[in-house]
């Protein structure tokens, strides 16, 4: 071993340089480095720790003269970037190379000559952007060099494959009615989450893979504006959602739209589409029918048109559906079925006064709980008819003001009148 340069006048022992214990080192030029005891700002100092963070690649660190140091003096070097670092010593030769996550443990051997004899050990790795980078993975991503949650969206308009590899992705759809599939679960990774939104004008059904459920049921109808997690319940074989609303079966809502009010002549409902719609006038200026646009969902309506205005009708259509438009006349309250795609007429009516569909001789609108083809129907405008089995026996025809009649069209029997079968 060499004998040290520096020793002290009154004891003969090594005099050690003034010690820095921390420096964090961000460059993006090569660095030469020197002893505390010697050191100049901007120079760098050779501290005891460096924490290095190289922004640019191909970069060198150069370690202190040895002959200025002392036999021992050593240096822990990490590398927290996402670059190699080449470290020399004083000269440029004697090169190792620091990779990206590790650290080294530094020291000086021999300092007999300026470029002096360094030895290194490998400590190991430690967190760094890289290594952060590898080990992101679904739902995880890195944040200056840390790891950090994340959320992969996914903007659909057509029915999605949906995998294990879809784990933490969320689907937003933003179509009219449609069907979302969740994968087999056989094919799940314990911990499978995946988030979604309906953001489309209609319905979304979400379903499984026979045998398995969600939330308990074969499927689910996710509404518009409606949105949560499904997650992979691996105790039960199936799925559960997190932040999905449960459908109410007592809420109703409510609101009175002015028809001259509305600019243009459409109302657009498809977000927004209450349940008890009531439309008035109150200037009565408009001149054009208005055409309401519903939603592509499953509902129940009741609409009322009290504008008062004559010969003035409001139509009504699913948003996408070919469906001709339902027109409610001025004065008529009327329920209406949805299955997202056709509009059904339940009944229609005004106050006092009740309103049924046309019906047929073989489904009379008027009929019995235990005999539906008997009753009483619409044959034609201005015509009422009475059919028993399916079969119209009798019509009241009133289409011409001036030769009204009745048509029956079966044997008639008058028991009063002797002979009365005719």
């Amino acid at each position: 071993m060499t004998t040290p340069v520096y020793v002290s006048p009154f004891t003969g022992t090594v005099v050690t340089p003034t010690d820095v214990s921390y420096f964090a080192l961000e460059f993006s030029t090569d660095q030469q480095l020197y002893w505390p005891a010697t050191v100049n700002p901007p120079q760098v100092p050779a501290a005891r720790i460096i924490d290095c963070t190289p922004t640019a690649g191909s970069l060198t660190i150069a370690l202190p003269a040895g002959n200025q140091g002392t036999v021992g003096a050593d240096i822990l070097f990490r590398n927290l970037g996402a670059y190699d670092i080449v470290i020399t010593d004083f000269t440029g030769g004697g090169s190792f190379t620091l990779a990206v996550g590790l650290a080294k443990y530094v020291y000086l051997s021999d300092n007999s000559t300026e470029a002096g004899i360094w030895q290194n050990v490998t400590f190991g790795a430690g967190t760094s952007v890289a290594d952060a980078a590898t080990l992101a993975g679904a739902g995880l991503t890195t944040v200056s060099g840390k790891l950090a949650t994340t959320q992969n969206i996914v903007d659909i308009t057509a029915t999605p494959v949906v995998n294990d590899a879809s784990r933490a992705a969320t689907f937003v759809w933003s179509a009219g009615a449609g069907t979302f599939n969740l994968p087999n679960i056989f094919t799940l990774s314990p911990g499978w989450y995946i988030g979604f939104r309906n953001a489309g004008s209609g319905s979304l059904s979400i379903i499984p893979v026979s045998p398995a459920l969600i939330n308990g049921v074969s499927s689910i109808v996710v509404n518009p504006g409606d949105s949560g997690f499904i997650f992979y319940d691996i105790g039960t074989g199936g799925f559960i959602t997190v932040g999905l609303t449960a459908p109410s079966s007592s809420a109703f809502t409510a609101e009175t739209f002015d028809v001259d009010a509305i600019t243009g002549n459409t109302l657009d409902l498809v977000s927004y589409a209450p349940i008890i719609q009531t439309y008035i006038a109150q200037t009565g200026t408009r001149t054009q029918t208005l055409n309401v646009v519903l939603p592509a969902i499953t509902q129940i309506y009741v609409w009322s048109n009290n504008t008062n205005q004559v010969g003035y009708d409001i139509t009504f259509q699913i948003t996408g559906s070919s469906q001709p438009p339902i027109a409610i006349p001025t004065g008529a309250i009327v329920t209406v079925l949805s299955d997202g795609t056709n509009l059904f007429l339940l009944n229609q009516g005004t106050t006092g006064v009740y309103y049924a569909a046309d019906g047929t001789a073989a489904a009379p609108a008027f009929s019995f709980n235990s005999d539906t083809s008997t009753g009483m129907y619409l044959a034609g405008t201005g015509v009422l008819g009475l059919s028993a089995n399916g079969t119209e026996l009798i019509d009241i025809d009133g289409s011409n003001a001036l030769q009204p009649y009745v048509n029956v069209k079966a044997t008639l029997n008058a028991q009063l009148i002797s002979g009365g079968k005719f």
